[in-house]
């Protein structure tokens, strides 16, 4: 029998409580939610340092108290907020707007259950319609999923990076990308992971780029795509940066769609990875002396030899 949405909160609950979490409910004006989520952030940000604060100065919560106080004056009706090109937002654009905001808020919790639709169109007041058509943009997108079904219920899910990857890549082809924009792109993406994996690059990473390394000594002309961008995509891992693993993502996908590699001859193929190969050693041996020229000199020597193998 499957559980109701009010079992799945409660456990939930249980299992940020272990984590020394406590669940805590406020009812707060729309327009203050914002100084609360800063304030609980800064709270986070001195826990993370290993700073754990005292008691809050009962002076501090007067004043997130008397920041939080409504205004009395009347306020007009806002205007009808319109997107970038000028059409109407619809209403459950807005709805689909506030409940992703309120995902990112909560550190976005993966599995968390985030109401029934009865619950959810009661929450921010809207139609059955509004909030369906918000549900689906959110489904789009893999920010939740949906059980269907008596005591169904909204559940905050994890993105699929590779979706998103492939969902740009097709809109960039859409707007015409060309060789020369992808190979710009990529040289500025790769250079600048280069220069973070240096500054974060610890034990375990390094070893996972000699594993790589080692990993690719028996690739040939044969090899697929996948194989011969895996050390790359191991980078855009290391250095850190979310936004650049999902950029580079997209471009390495674009670069290998552009590429001409495996309709050339097997005897051009096996010279070409074997000097692949041999770029992907001396890279890894820079990045783990740390020496950043060499890093970027042998990115900018890569690059520029896979010129020729795009349309």
């Amino acid at each position: 029998m499957p559980k109701s949405s009010a079992e799945r909160v409660a456990e939930y609950r249980t299992r940020m409580k272990t984590e020394g979490m406590v669940s805590l409910t406020l009812v707060v004006p729309s327009a203050d939610v914002a100084l609360f989520n800063q304030f609980a952030a800064q709270r986070r940000e001195k826990l993370r340092e290993g700073r754990h604060p005292a008691e809050v100065p009962r002076q501090q919560w007067l004043s997130v108290l008397a920041a939080m106080t409504p205004s009395l004056s009347p306020s007009a009706e806002p205007r009808r907020r319109r997107n970038s090109l000028g059409a109407p937002i619809t209403r459950a654009q807005t709805l689909f707007l506030s409940l992703l905001k309120h995902i990112i808020d909560l550190g976005w919790p993966a599995g968390l259950p985030f109401g029934s639709e009865q619950e959810l169109m009661k929450i921010h007041g809207a139609s059955r319609a509004a909030l369906r058509g918000a549900i689906r943009q959110l489904e789009h997108h893999s920010i939740v999923r949906v059980e269907r079904g008596t005591g169904g219920s909204v559940i905050v899910a994890q993105p699929d990076l590779s979706a998103t990857m492939q969902a740009v890549s097709v809109y960039l082809e859409y707007a015409g990308i060309a060789p020369r924009d992808i190979l710009a792109t990529r040289r500025a993406l790769e250079l600048a992971t280069l220069d973070l994996v240096i500054e974060r690059l610890d034990r375990e990473g390094e070893q996972r780029l000699r594993d790589q390394v080692q990993a690719e000594a028996q690739l040939d002309g044969r090899a697929g795509a996948d194989e011969l961008l895996r050390f790359h995509f191991l980078l855009a891992e290391l250095c850190g940066d979310p936004a650049l693993r999902l950029f580079d993502g997209i471009v390495l996908q674009l670069a290998d769609t552009h590429s001409t590699f495996h309709r050339r001859g097997q005897p051009e193929r096996d010279r070409v990875v074997a000097r692949i190969k041999e770029y992907h050693r001396e890279i890894t041996c820079a990045l783990i002396a740390r020496d950043r020229q060499q890093a970027r000199r042998q990115i900018d020597e890569y690059i520029a030899g896979i010129r020729t193998w795009l349309e």
